[in-house]
Parts: structure tokens; C-alpha cells; sequence
């Protein structure tokens, strides 16, 4: 089939104009990232129910605090200010580092009740901004009231030497555990990531002995950051006939026999 030039260069430029268009959409795909709800919620400002609830003040700050000062706790007060009694049916923040606590669950009209506030700290350097949602029987998919959060929390300095014992680059606080054999438990075990990339520690599901249950907070440890390692015992028949339980870690780069930790039980 014969093009006559005016014809070629129309077929060209569209041509061109389809690679151009191609390209852009395969750039754009690979930009695209699926963000957990919980990290959405933190961007994205939630859509409030028509309801009468709201917080004496809609943000709390605490200011700059140190990453290893322990729980900052504070408080503010939320009011019904209708006619109606409200019934709140549940509270959740944006962020497991922020507790939240109320001393009662309904208002009767116009009345206020404390909310108590518990932020972690730990793990967590840099600004911050979390939310607390609450729920009432207005809506379960929206949000009554809104709190935020805010703040500043500065690096620990480094503090490896507090941190003896090295499965690669993860650094425990203590190597030698003992729980009690007859005893469901929850020990914490002070860990640190003393190397130079981001580490995200696991326990082996089929190596670890069944009897345990570990997870690590938080899942993911920057260098030189600070966590711990969370260690959930529940006692069976087997635990009651062995003296030793074994962690396998894994995201260590290791062989298994360097990554274990015993757990000792005594009676």
C-alpha cells in the first residue's frame, strides 16, 4: 500500500504520539503503590458523621520529646453537646504507638467525659501526626470525632554498647531467657538494629517451636534504631517433656544455627 507524503507523516506523528502515550502509562503504573488504610487515615482527613460529639479541641501537642523517654500521657475532654444521649462504640487510632482510653462509653446530653491519651515513643523519631477516630452508633463506617496528635520525638543517640549479644545485625539486650514451663507469658526482650540497612526481623513459622509465638515492634528497625522482640509462651503437653524451646530468626542474612535463641524453661 502506497502513503503520499502528506498521508506518512500524519501516520507518523501518531505513531510517535502512541509510544509517547504507552510509555506514560507504564510510568505511571509503576508509581502506583497500594497504602495501607491505617497509613492513609494518617494523610487523608477522614469524613466526619453529622453528629453532636466533639472534642474540647480537635489537637493535642506534646511538644519535642526524647525517643527513649518512655510514655508521654495526656488527656482532653469529649462533650455531647445535643439533646440525645450518645453511645460510642468504639475508639481507634492511626497508629499502634498511641493508646486511647476513656473512663465511660456513653454521654447523656450535654455531658463531657476525659479521654486519656498514651504515646510510645520508641521507634517512632521524627514529627508526628496520629489520629484518634470515634465511633458511635450515628455511623460504623464514619468517624463522630476526630482527634490529632502531634508532635516531635528526637533521635536517641547510639546505643549499641547496651546491646552485647549479635544474631547479625540484630542486636538483643539479654541472650539467655527463662520462662516458667506451667505458665502461659509475655516477655519483652530490648532489641536494636546495629547495622546499616533497614532490618525486618521474623520469627521462622517452621523452625520456631510451636509453643511460641514471637513478633517484633516495630516490624520494621532503621539502623541504629531501637525495638523489641515480643515473646508469646502458651504451655502444651510436648513443652512440659523438653527443657528448651528455640527462636529461629529470619531476615538475617544468616545460616539457622547462628540465628537461634533459647528460651530455658524451669518449673
Amino acid at each position: 500500500m502506497l502513503i503520499c507524503g502528506a498521508g506518512r507523516a500524519m501516520f507518523e506523528r501518531r505513531s510517535i504520539f502512541a509510544v509517547v502515550m504507552l510509555c506514560a502509562v507504564h510510568l505511571l503504573s509503576a508509581q502506583i503503590q497500594i497504602i495501607p488504610q491505617e497509613k492513609l487515615l494518617e494523610v487523608v482527613e477522614p469524613k466526619v458523621a453529622d453528629s453532636a460529639l466533639s472534642f474540647t479541641s480537635n489537637k493535642v501537642d506534646f511538644g519535642t520529646i526524647e525517643e527513649m523517654s518512655g510514655v508521654w500521657q495526656g488527656s482532653t475532654r469529649l462533650v455531647n453537646n445535643g439533646n440525645d444521649t450518645i453511645v460510642i462504640t468504639r475508639l481507634k487510632s492511626t497508629c499502634g504507638c498511641l493508646q486511647v482510653e476513656t473512663e465511660r462509653r456513653v454521654l447523656a446530653p450535654k455531658a463531657q467525659i476525659e479521654v486519656t491519651l498514651k504515646y510510645y515513643p520508641r521507634g517512632h523519631a521524627g514529627r508526628v501526626r496520629q489520629r484518634v477516630l470515634v465511633y458511635t452508633k450515628v455511623s460504623e463506617e464514619s468517624p463522630s470525632a476526630i482527634l490529632t496528635l502531634q508532635g516531635v520525638v528526637t533521635a536517641s543517640a547510639d546505643r549499641s554498647d547496651d546491646y552485647p549479644y549479635a544474631r547479625g545485625a540484630l542486636r538483643l539486650r539479654q541472650d539467655e531467657l527463662q520462662i516458667e514451663k506451667n505458665q502461659s507469658q509475655r516477655i519483652r526482650i530490648a532489641c536494636m538494629n546495629g547495622g546499616s540497612v533497614m532490618l525486618r526481623p521474623m520469627a521462622d513459622p517452621f523452625l520456631t517451636s510451636k509453643e511460641l509465638k514471637v513478633h517484633f515492634e516495630p516490624a520494621e528497625l532503621a539502623p541504629k534504631q531501637e525495638g523489641d522482640m515480643v515473646v508469646e509462651y502458651t504451655p502444651t503437653e510436648g513443652a512440659r517433656e523438653v527443657e528448651i524451646l528455640k527462636i529461629y530468626i529470619n531476615g538475617l542474612n544468616l545460616s539457622p544455627r547462628y540465628c537461634v535463641i533459647d528460651i530455658k524453661l524451669k518449673e
